[in-house]
């Protein structure tokens, strides 16, 4: 139970530093990812790479310049491992389609 919060939070602060307000995604494509996460054993930050590859279209220009800093540091980084990365960026962990912003 610790375990889980401790995932969920530092998935939420991974979405922060990628530009991504966790507060405005659909409750249930965040919990989807969460549990895709978990069960694949990504860390939080590889799962903040699903999110992006899920809702980098729909960033403005800024957002995304922003997002992809701080992926090129991550790369580099032990928490995101460079097959989990490729797998992000290639669809390779499919999740059903849930809208990923919440309505407005």
């Amino acid at each position: 139970m610790l375990k889980k919060y401790w995932y969920r939070r530092s998935f939420n602060a991974a979405l922060l530093e990628l530009g991504i307000e966790p507060t405005e995604l659909n409750p249930d494509f965040r919990d989807e990812v969460l549990a895709l996460a978990m069960r694949e054993q990504l860390t939080p930050k590889e799962a903040a790479l699903v999110v992006l590859s899920a809702v980098y279209p729909r960033l403005s220009l800024v957002d995304r310049l922003g997002s992809i800093h701080v992926v090129r540091k991550w790369r580099s980084s032990p928490q995101v491992s460079e097959a989990n990365y490729q797998r992000t960026q290639s669809a390779g962990l499919a999740f059903a389609q849930t809208p990923a912003f919440r309505e407005r």
